[in-house]
């Protein structure tokens, strides 16, 4: 499995590209990293996992949604996320994850299957939270 995380200056986004099989490790790996440092907290996130699998289940879900929520008590809210899957299954687990976390109170996350949809939203959404 392979996690790249880079940076996009231009847009202000970070960008995640997941190939392979996406266990919980690396999620919770990527939950704690990817937006650490204070700079990169408010950037948008795209998630990109087109052609990965994963061996997560519920279970591990609910423990990445424990952690996102702990991170939000302790550190704040993070800019919005938007997760890419074309599987079938970590679609599901994408989706849940989305569902869970808004019962956390964090409302920032979405699943899709198709990247426009999801580049689309992240804009909109990214903008929109300048306007009151």
């Amino acid at each position: 499995m392979s996690v790249e995380v880079t940076y996009d200056d231009a847009k202000t986004w970070v960008m995640v590209r997941v190939t392979g099989v996406l266990g919980l490790d690396d999620v919770l790996r990527l939950i704690g990293s990817a937006r650490a440092d204070v700079e990169h907290r408010m950037w948008p996130m795209l998630f990109d996992a087109r052609s990965a699998t994963t061996t997560t289940t519920e279970r591990d879900v609910e423990a990445a949604v424990v952690v996102v929520a702990e991170a939000v008590r302790s550190q704040g809210l993070r800019g919005h996320v938007a997760l890419i899957a074309d599987d079938d299954v970590l679609y599901a687990r994408m989706l849940l994850y989305e569902t869970r976390c808004a019962e956390a109170g964090v409302k920032v996350i979405r699943a899709f299957k198709q990247r426009p949809d999801a580049e689309r939203w992240l804009a909109i959404v990214s903008a929109a939270r300048y306007f009151q």
